[in-house]
């Protein structure tokens, strides 16, 4: 699998190739289990397709002999959580999709308990660092 997160006007999202089914997983921390349509589904699938055609040109460029094909993928955008986040909250989300995510589905569930808890280790981990001496 190969995963990016990916800034946008309104927050972020995390893109996953799965390489072996051949599915274009794209997740977005404000699309809700409870939302009736995601508003930003046509944006983000544009924006996965470019980055699509991307990953294989660069896959045919400085890995000629590895056998990727760039069609017949299909896309995948399911809503992730239970809890309505907002777009400020999606880059501590991304960072939790990118670790958790398993090629199916989130090992942890997304929830604002669980953002909040990502940000505060996030902050003990930087507060570690070598070097840091605050």
């Amino acid at each position: 699998m190969f995963i990016t997160p990916v800034r946008r006007p309104k927050g972020w999202m995390i893109v996953v190739w799965d390489m072996l089914q051949k599915i274009l997983n794209v997740i977005d921390p404000l699309y809700a289990k409870i939302s009736t349509k995601h508003p930003y589904k046509e944006c983000d699938e544009a924006l996965a397709w470019k980055l699509h055609s991307a990953l294989f040109a660069c896959l045919h460029e400085f890995y000629a002999g590895w056998p990727a094909v760039k069609e017949n993928w299909r896309i995948k955008h399911d809503p992730t959580t239970d809890d309505i986040l907002t777009a400020d909250e999606t880059d501590v989300c991304a960072s939790r999709i990118a670790r958790h995510f398993d090629g199916d589905k989130l090992k942890l569930p997304l929830t604002q308990h669980n953002t909040s808890k990502t940000k505060k280790d996030a902050l003990h981990e930087c507060l570690k660092l070598q070097g840091n001496f605050s």
